[in-house]
């Protein structure tokens, strides 16, 4: 910060006399006296709407005194040179006091510097039982944060592993989060109950890794030291726990869910409890209450925006709550060792028993046919192509839709769905056509090469089908109705074959 000094010399004078005319001059100019010290004295400079208040100091000794001026507001220049202003006023109103002060101005300046002395002897001392204090609870003098070093290292680590795999930096797909351990109800239903916490250190890019990780640090420079490292890492991973069922619970449809956030928001959870109770000194509690309310009140209304899972984000806050006042109960008056255990003891047990018997609840309405598409999935996109056959995929489905729409749409007459087969169908069956030429030709699993071939005589067999009903409609001749059964019984054929594979 930038600071100016100036040494004066006063020949005749004593350090306590300099002092005292010192105090004269700031209280000419009204500069805020705030503490004495030993042959000091430090006042601030006015504070107003468009300037910050500034620290002027005065150390003074035999015959000689020195004042400095520092910009204490984390400024990095003194671009309009207010520190030498400062110093430029004060020694304009120490020369006008001390030829113009009295004797008895003097005295009772020195008087007043004798008690601001004894004052901030007073406020220091106070200081320092409030920091030990603080300190007593908190333990932010002491431990370190190697948990929470850990946890953002095995994150960073899993993110640059899939990075190193072929995973998109900025934004992976769902296949390859859910092949990396993201939560996702067909396979977390059906076996793979890991993917409960597997998932809280997988991230959907690098933006999300980056954001998650300075939140936890944030909480955890509080925490870990406060709660131990036992007790920080088990509600770590409870919460995390706690955040991917209320996900599972919350999604109706199955939806791949990844990354730390559910955990943290069980950490912020943790603190808000601790913090709305009386074990932490209020002096800290009430900003870090603010701060904390702020964080989680902003990131949930954001949350509401598509693609962000709130639920996981409750799920891991509310849990974390209840996981902190459990941890509150260890806390206060000290705690012992016994409540310390009996807390990680019963947190834990606690979540794997809810965990267990959710998970065996939710293998009731999950069918294992769901687990094996997923699982031919994953499979595929580990070839070149995989993922854009995928992709491929799901536009022949738009396509396929519009080109059934003139048979679907039960409000067109005859002639309407005449005319929408000739200008709907017909060109939407020649591009699915065209797709289904491109995908032949990808390099993907031999599962989904045989796909694209029963694709291809499915588009040859719905094409055959439109030419007929053009005609049938057109001419309106049964002999078509005899065709275009035996042409929709091999289209449900095909159909079936498809829905093998």
């Amino acid at each position: 910060m930038p600071e100016k000094k100036q040494t004066l010399a006063v020949s005749g004078y004593n350090a306590a006399d300099l002092l005292a005319l010192s105090y004269g001059a700031f209280l000419k100019l009204n500069w805020n006296i705030r503490y004495a010290g030993e042959n000091i004295l430090v006042a601030y400079t006015p504070r107003s709407w468009k300037r910050y208040d500034d620290e002027i100091t005065i150390e003074t000794t035999t015959d000689e005194l020195t004042v400095t001026s520092k910009m204490i507001h984390n400024e990095s220049f003194d671009m309009l040179g207010k520190n030498k202003k400062h110093i430029a006023e004060f020694l304009g109103a120490f020369n006008n006091i001390k030829t113009a002060a009295t004797e008895e101005q003097r005295k009772d300046w020195a008087d007043k510097i004798m008690s601001l002395k004894e004052q901030t002897i007073k406020a220091a001392e106070e200081e320092v039982r409030k920091a030990e204090e603080i300190d007593s609870v908190m333990n932010l003098s002491k431990g370190n944060l190697y948990i929470t070093y850990g946890i953002i290292g095995i994150n960073v680590l899993v993110f640059l592993l899939m990075v190193v795999s072929g995973v998109n930096f900025f934004e992976p797909t769902g296949a390859d989060i859910i092949k990396w351990g993201a939560n996702y109800s067909p396979l977390t239903f059906t076996g793979d109950w890991w993917r409960l916490i597997s998932c809280v250190f997988v991230h959907i890019g690098i933006i999300h890794l980056l954001f998650n990780m300075y939140a936890l640090y944030m909480v955890g420079i509080y925490l870990e030291r406060m709660l131990g490292k036992t007790r920080y890492i088990t509600a770590y991973l409870c919460t995390g726990v706690f955040a991917s069922l209320a996900s599972l619970w919350w999604h109706s449809t199955p939806v791949p869910s990844a990354g730390a956030s559910g955990a943290i928001f069980g950490m912020y959870g943790v603190f808000l409890s601790l913090l709305i109770t009386n074990l932490i000194p209020k002096e800290i509690r009430n900003s870090l209450l603010r701060s904390i309310l702020i964080f989680v009140g902003y990131n949930l209304i954001y949350g509401m925006k598509s693609g962000v899972d709130n639920a996981a984000h409750i799920g891991g806050l509310l849990s974390g709550l209840i996981i902190g006042y459990m941890y509150y109960l260890t806390l206060k008056g000290g705690g012992d060792k016994r409540k310390k255990i009996s807390a990680v003891i019963v947190t834990t047990a606690a979540t794997v028993l809810i965990a267990f018997l959710y998970i065996e609840q939710g293998k009731k309405g999950t069918n294992m046919e769901e687990r094996e598409a997923v699982l031919s999935m994953l499979a595929s996109v580990k070839y070149k192509d995989g993922q854009k056959f995928i992709e491929k995929l799901e536009e022949f489905e738009s396509i396929e839709e519009k080109a059934l729409s003139p048979l679907n749409d039960t409000t067109l007459n005859d002639q309407q769905r005449l005319d929408q087969l000739k200008k709907v169908s017909l060109s939407e069956w020649d591009k699915a056509d065209d797709l289904v030429t491109e995908i032949k030709d990808y390099n993907v699993s031999d599962k989904d090469k045989r796909k694209a071939e029963i694709l291809q005589r499915y588009v040859d067999l719905r094409k055959q089908e439109t030419d007929i009903l053009i005609k049938f409609y057109d001419k309106k001749d049964a002999a078509y109705d005899q065709q275009h059964t035996e042409i929709v019984n091999k289209i449900n054929q095909t159909v079936e074959e498809l829905q093998k594979l």
